[in-house]
């Protein structure tokens, strides 16, 4: 796109709100973004923090449209906290507060 005769930057698409969503990761065309589910309002323990957070949720958003391709809804049971997702060997990792490690597989075309 220009804008008198120079190029500038347009959204082409938003995603959804997520609660304290981590950085996102692009893969083969696919934007990875996590909803980490942690309450980060600070004030009072981290203990009591940690029990009003919620889930985190991954969702796979196709990156030329945002549409949305896959979420993990509530099968990620705990909340992240500074989590971050890595991509290796067709899938998507990320850990949780109670220390569980999550993978989810990447389709990919042969």
């Amino acid at each position: 796109m220009e804008q008198n005769d120079k190029p500038v930057l347009a959204p082409a698409w938003v995603s959804r709100d997520l609660i304290a969503p981590a950085p996102p990761v692009v893969a083969n065309g696919i934007v990875f973004a996590l909803s980490s589910g942690e309450y980060v309002r600070q004030g009072g323990s981290a203990e009591a923090r940690a029990q009003r957070s919620t889930h985190a949720t991954l969702y796979a958003l196709d990156a030329e449209t945002g549409k949305e391709l896959y979420s993990s809804g509530d099968s990620i049971t705990s909340f992240t906290h500074f989590g971050a997702l890595s991509v290796a060997s067709g899938r998507v990792f990320l850990t949780t507060y109670d220390n569980t490690v999550y993978y989810f597989g990447i389709y990919m075309e042969h």
